[in-house]
């Protein structure tokens, strides 16, 4: 509805992972460098994860896009609802191989058989695991035992897991410790940062045509950073609920009062998924600190003052 209004191609804030809208912060960088350098070792595990929202899914895109020249065979499967009984027959789904009615001996079999003739046909194998942290460790082991696959020193499949922070937890138990050794890359995406925040929403918008119109003041970028915590999947929910806000009251020069009447109604019809922030000046009420920085003042005293109160008992 406001791409006329503001003149855009497009929409700058599409949920649907777009590689053109791909910004490069510093978390991204580094991850999208590891998961390279993984790729070049041709074996083992490579592990991706990252909150909810932060990237991963284009990360991987950018990743394929780039050896879209290579002669790489990839196949991907979700991961969700999978276990240990399952998880082979979606691997071979994946590489268009029977599963329905077999063993998991059968499949493996199988799986090793057409893994070793794709190995004289192309450079190598990738199998890309979404929603990963959805995996049992039993599920996880059935990958471990056919990532052990191998021929002349050269592994038959290199699997990738990406996955949200949760992943992290489960490799970290005991019992994962043999496919831990079997990681040859890995990294968490962190969130951007208010800054990164900031330059986000101007990247996106200047891929679209933007010139300036709308103008968006300081505090707008300030709040939209602290309601989404810089995850960039909740950046993009909030700035386009925000340019259709403004199309609707035919705003071309967004403030604060404009963000926060958003914000508030998204908090309400979300229910908590995004923090509605508080103005760091709000009007001081009886006894009660303006803002956060002299909140975390009268804290101190009140810490002095425990600390005296403490060392006095234990002198009388």
């Amino acid at each position: 509805m406001y791409l006329e209004a503001y003149k855009f191609s497009a929409r700058p804030f599409q949920l649907t992972p777009d590689l053109r809208f791909l910004f490069p912060s510093r978390s991204h960088k580094r991850a999208l460098s590891y998961l390279r350098f993984g790729l070049e070792q041709a074996e083992g595990f490579v592990v991706i994860t990252g909150h909810i929202g932060t990237g991963k899914t284009m990360l991987i895109q950018t990743l394929l896009a780039e050896m879209a020249d290579q002669e790489m065979a990839t196949a991907r499967i979700a991961a969700a609802n999978l276990n240990e009984d399952n998880v082979l027959s979606a691997v071979a789904a994946a590489l268009n191989l029977p599963y329905e009615g077999k063993s998991k001996v059968s499949i493996m079999t199988n799986l090793e058989k057409s893994l070793r003739h794709a190995h004289d046909r192309v450079s190598g194998v990738m199998l890309i695991v979404d929603e990963a942290q959805t995996l049992s460790p039993e599920a996880l082991e059935e990958l471990r035992i056919l990532s052990n696959l191998d021929t002349r020193g050269r592994a038959l499949m290199q699997i990738f897991l990406v996955g949200q922070s949760e992943l992290r937890v489960t490799l970290q138990a005991r019992r994962m410790e043999q496919l831990r050794q079997r990681i040859v890359a890995s990294y968490h995406l962190e969130p951007l940062s208010p800054e990164e925040t900031k330059r986000y929403i101007g990247f996106r918008l200047v891929a679209v045509g933007w010139n300036g119109d709308p103008s968006f003041s300081s505090e707008v970028y300030e709040y939209i950073y602290e309601a989404s915590g810089g995850i960039p999947r909740k950046v993009n929910i909030v700035m386009d609920r925000l340019l259709l806000f403004g199309y609707l009251e035919e705003i071309r020069d967004f403030d604060v009062e404009h963000i926060e009447e958003v914000i508030r109604e998204m908090s309400q019809e979300m229910s908590g998924d995004l923090v509605t922030p508080a103005p760091e000046t709000a009007v001081e009420t009886e006894g009660q600190p303006r803002s956060k920085s002299e909140l975390e003042e009268r804290l101190r005293v009140l810490e002095s003052k425990l600390e005296d109160l403490v060392g006095a008992a234990g002198t009388g």
